[in-house]
């Protein structure tokens, strides 16, 4: 009985996390969700293609979005945004972000990524075939410690 009850509070969590950025809901006073398009960019990568250099610490830590119209965002590292930090293959590509800009800045929260391939929206995520779990980063499965595939289905 306690293997059956570990198992389900392990699906029950896995579930929990997988809906994690789904779940995000605006709460009263929040900045109104926005869409952006762009490219996830490495923020050192764009200083320096614009004359300046950040800290060698710093680098790794700073993710921007670089938008279709010439702004730069930079992002929150949280649960939205995690995937660009986990995974190089997302970033420089075309992307339909929804987020809130935080009040007074640019800082850009992310709520909701797609991808666009070809000009078509798609949903970004990694799945595990053995598990049949979805999650937002890329990351061993927790259930069954076997690696996670991205997939990037179109929307109808």
């Amino acid at each position: 009985m306690t293997i059956l009850l570990a198992r389900r509070l392990g699906v029950g969590w896995a579930l929990l996390v997988g809906l994690g950025p789904v779940m995000l809901a605006a709460a009263p006073g929040d900045p109104p969700l926005q869409t952006f398009t762009g490219k996830v960019v490495r923020l050192a990568e764009w200083v320096e293609k614009h004359g300046g250099k950040l800290d060698a610490d710093a680098a790794p830590v700073w993710l921007a979005l670089a938008t279709d119209d010439g702004r730069l965002y930079p992002l929150v590292k949280d649960a939205g945004s995690r995937m660009f930090f986990t995974d190089p293959a997302l970033l420089n590509r075309p992307m339909r972000l929804t987020g809130r800009l935080l009040p007074g800045s640019p800082l850009l929260q992310v709520l909701q990524v797609h991808s666009i391939v070809r000009g078509q929206v798609h949903e970004v995520y990694y799945w595990c075939d053995i598990c049949a779990i979805k999650r937002f980063e890329k990351m061993a499965c927790e259930c069954c410690g076997g690696p996670m595939e991205l997939r990037e289905v179109p929307l109808p």
